[in-house]
């Protein structure tokens, strides 16, 4: 393989934000979530996966990098929270993604849905 042959191949990779997260981070949101730590505590231990996560993307020589969406549970939870009409439930399990089970959270139509005031 030649380098030219390396940067000009027939196909593009991008990586568009989410990353799975470490058990440290998802023990500090249960925490957080059970009333056992605040959201300073949360922030800080938001904070250092963060850390991590950028520098293991540039140790791997990305030129571009994401927080992991650490601070998030899911984007398109978090965007649909903010459209009317929707309302926020918990079924009685997650949904099943590499092997792991996500949070229980999900969406349930309770009225005309609108973007209107939506913060994103």
């Amino acid at each position: 393989m030649t380098a030219n042959s390396i940067t000009n191949a027939p196909f593009r990779c991008d990586i568009v934000g989410s990353f799975l997260r470490p058990d440290v981070l998802k023990q500090a949101r249960a925490d957080f979530n059970a009333g056992i730590i605040d959201a300073a505590q949360l922030k800080t231990v938001e904070d250092v996966a963060i850390r991590d996560l950028v520098a293991k993307q540039k140790a791997a020589g990305l030129k571009v990098v994401t927080d992991g969406e650490f601070r998030r549970s899911y984007w398109h939870l978090d965007f649909m929270w903010g459209l009317q009409g929707l309302q926020e439930i918990t079924l009685d399990h997650g949904y099943i993604f590499h092997g792991e089970e996500t949070t229980p959270g999900s969406v349930q139509v309770v009225g005309k849905i609108s973007g209107e005031n939506h913060p994103f």
